[in-house]
């Protein structure tokens, strides 16, 4: 039987054998019949997609006067039940239905879709030959206006070249445009971690770094991209061939590489659009083959392989000494979420405290906390809100009470490289000891989630670092070693067992099935700002500890990222990832 025609309420009725027929194409539910996607809301009802732009409701009515009280439930005017009556089934267009059956239909058909407080967030679900989606539709569905497209276009938080969707593709719709009953933040619901290998793998990068070429013209030297269909600046340019970060900066690179590359509108570039990168934003990773950056960062590559050959072995993790850092704390609460209660320094502490109690109850490894919360201690708690309080401290000597996040994040360092340096002197073998800073992202954009791991890239590292301040001198671990020395010899290994590390930790997180960064890199060297700043975070440049990694383990702006956050059961599983890193790592 082919598909419905769907430009009216469709009825069907007749024999027994009909019924049969009509009913095996009906309730073809969560798959593609031809052209149209059927999902079931509910006994007797499912949703129903149609060439990415029909929407509508298929009904098994129940017989007689019982019809009337089924019908009510899903028509804006109750009164056309009898429209419907004695019909063995019928298929009731989406604007014939209450605005909350609306609703049910979109996040029924939609299943990535997600509302929140900033709009719904839609992902394309069909492709080209499927039937694309429209902006205008789209609009039409959510805000009551197709002409509403326009202002979805120009917000900032989108990435659109045209006005039709790529499957998989995603767009905001602002909350300010949205009709009342698309507001309410959706109801959460189980999303399941693909497996291993499904679709985590990142970004093929390599394959990237072969569809650049270079030049150079009146304004200096560039990478040149041509687009794909469907890619826009912002993550298929600037997240995936720089290493910039923050929103702001990514909005910049975008103007830049815009006017660079002579695009009048990014809502209307096409596939083959020649894109260029100023070559000093591009990732040495990306730079062309000979250039300085890219031997450098090869030569890191290396040096990694030869290390890993060295590793030290230990059973049962003896003799390993493991120090965590939860990041932020205090008055400095990092990232959050109000609306869900999810503070980034809970959920750092958190973690920490699962990892700590993991490696003392199950391994013969040593633990140290460069911080701790005065009023839980160090037991993990299975929390799904948290409480933002300020009682965290530098377990430093005296403590600091992280009243200033930058002196925080010194005194950090400081700690951990008087426990380095103590631990040594005690017969611990320097290659058994690794330092761990614990973070959540807050990535303006909200569609991108996962883990990712940095490392300290040796070129961005200095020979010698000192804080200036005299508030260091009151703290016995920094008057003892003042400051943080090292060798270009120490930054390359330093950054070769860092890396070995980092993608051990990798591996173990895909294992456990918790998701990985996906626009670019999993382990990234060094962060790149405004103004051309490329530095490493001050835990990993001046801790002088061999193996360190700073761990950003999800997104707080993500809606499936929050969800994992906040759930005590994820939070463990990352821990024990992490441990079992450590048992890959040291052979164990």
């Amino acid at each position: 039987m082919g598909s419905l025609p769907l430009t009216h309420a469709v009825v069907i009725h007749g024999t027994r054998t009909a019924l049969v027929s009509c009913l095996l194409f009906l309730w073809a539910t969560s798959s593609y019949a031809g052209d149209t996607l059927r999902v079931d809301l509910e006994p007797g009802a499912c949703a129903a997609l149609k060439d990415g732009r029909l929407l509508f409701l298929e009904c098994r009515p129940p017989k007689g006067e019982a019809a009337q009280a089924f019908f009510a439930k899903y028509l804006a005017d109750p009164t056309q039940w009898r429209t419907y009556q004695d019909r063995l089934a019928v298929a009731i267009r989406f604007e014939q239905l209450k605005p909350e059956v609306r609703r049910q239909v979109l996040l029924g058909v939609f299943t990535d879709d997600q509302v929140d407080e900033t709009g719904w967030w839609h992902t394309a679900v069909c492709s080209a030959e499927e039937g694309p989606e429209s902006l205008w539709t789209l609009c039409e569905w959510l805000t009551g206006k197709g002409t509403n497209y326009r202002a979805v276009m120009a917000d900032r938080r989108n990435h659109l070249n045209a006005a039709t969707l790529d499957k998989g593709q995603r767009v905001l719709i602002p909350a300010d445009l949205l009709l009342t009953a698309m507001k309410a933040a959706a109801p959460k619901r189980s999303v399941e971690e693909p497996k291993p290998g499904a679709d985590e793998e990142p970004a093929d990068l390599d394959a990237a770094a072969c569809e650049l070429s270079y030049g150079s013209d009146a304004q200096g030297p560039y990478a040149l991209y041509r687009l794909r269909p469907g890619e826009a600046l912002y993550t298929a340019v600037v997240v995936r061939f720089t290493d910039i970060r923050d929103n702001d900066a990514i909005l910049k690179a975008c103007d830049l590489i815009q006017r660079r590359s002579g695009i009048k509108d990014v809502r209307n570039m096409k596939p083959g659009q020649r894109v260029l990168i100023p070559l000093d934003l591009v990732s040495d990773r990306f730079a062309p083959k000979g250039s300085e950056p890219r031997r450098a960062y090869e030569e890191a590559l290396g040096e990694a392989k030869r290390l890993r050959k060295q590793q030290v072995r230990t059973k049962g993790l003896e003799g390993v000494v493991v120090v965590l850092d939860p990041g932020h704390g205090g008055r400095d609460q990092g990232g959050s979420h109000e609306r869900s209660n999810l503070y980034e320094d809970e959920l750092n502490y958190d973690v920490a405290c699962r990892v700590k109690k993991v490696i003392e109850t199950r391994t013969r490894a040593k633990v140290y906390m460069t911080v701790r919360d005065l009023s839980s201690g160090y037991e993990p708690v299975d929390s799904t809100r948290f409480v933002h309080d300020t009682d965290e401290e530098v377990l430093t000597t005296p403590p600091y009470d992280n009243y200033d996040a930058k002196i925080s994040a010194n005194l950090r360092w400081y700690l951990a490289n008087a426990i380095y340096f103590d631990e040594v002197r005690s017969g611990a073998d320097p290659r058994k000891i690794i330092f761990t800073s614990f973070h959540t992202d807050a990535l303006f954009d909200g569609r991108m989630r996962g883990a990712m791991v940095y490392i300290p890239g040796a070129k961005y590292r200095h020979g010698q670092e000192k804080p200036e301040g005299g508030i260091y001198a009151r703290f016995k671990e920094a008057w003892e070693h003042r400051g943080a020395t090292t060798s270009a010899a120490e930054r390359r290994r330093d950054e070769a067992l860092s890396r070995n590390f980092a993608e051990d930790l990798m591996q173990a997180l895909g294992k456990r099935r918790i998701r990985r960064h996906l626009e670019g890199p999993w382990i990234r060297s060094q962060i790149r700002q405004d103004g051309g700043l490329v530095y490493v975070p001050a835990v990993l440049r001046n801790t002088l500890i061999p193996t360190k990694v700073l761990v950003e383990t999800a997104n707080l702006t993500n809606q499936a990222d929050r969800e994992r956050l906040a759930d005590p059961n994820w939070r463990q599983n990352f821990a024990e990832a992490y441990v079992d890193a450590l048992k890959t790592y040291f052979g164990s």
